[in-house]
């Protein structure tokens, strides 16, 4: 009977034993709140309208990967093309279609459109976009971009009588 009244004081033991030695770790891993994948989409937007090259690489991974009209870039090719397509680019406007994210990825595909600066005939530029965010270290980056400009149609046929 005394082996019995000892049985509680083992069953503590082994808890303890059994014990996560990370948890104070955990806990603060818990405690971390990390931001909204779509916070850092609208923070890479306003960068994109403000026409501020800088910043979109600083929220585009270092090994981003770009495609366009279905031609890859190289990493170095997207800090490139923000110098480059940004300051002439205006009022960009996306239309996401379909949204996901995880702890550790999130991805946007929708529609865009943007106008050209001191395009006379105010042509707007249109299509589609595939966005692929990894978060690395405490923030989200920019891993992939896929881009697609709207195509005339070439498929309609007129008849001629």
């Amino acid at each position: 009977m005394k082996f019995l009244k000892l049985v509680p004081l083992f069953a503590l033991i082994f808890f303890i034993g059994c014990d996560n030695p990370n948890k104070e770790e955990a806990d603060d891993m818990e405690e971390m709140e990390f931001r909204d994948p779509s916070e850092t989409n609208k923070e890479w937007m306003d960068a994109w309208n403000a026409n501020d090259p800088d910043k979109l690489q600083s929220l585009t991974a270092s090994n981003a990967v770009l495609y366009m009209d279905g031609q890859a870039y190289a990493s170095d090719s997207v800090a490139s093309w923000y110098q480059n397509s940004a300051p002439m680019m205006r009022d960009l406007n996306t239309s996401p279609e379909l949204t996901y994210s995880s702890d550790s990825i999130a991805y946007e595909v929708g529609t865009y459109r943007h106008m050209i600066k001191e395009d006379s005939l105010n042509t707007p530029h249109e299509g589609t976009y595939t966005v692929i965010w990894e978060r690395a270290e405490d923030d989200w980056k920019i891993r992939f971009m896929n881009i697609t400009e709207k195509s005339a149609d070439t498929t309609s046929v007129e008849n001629e009588e």
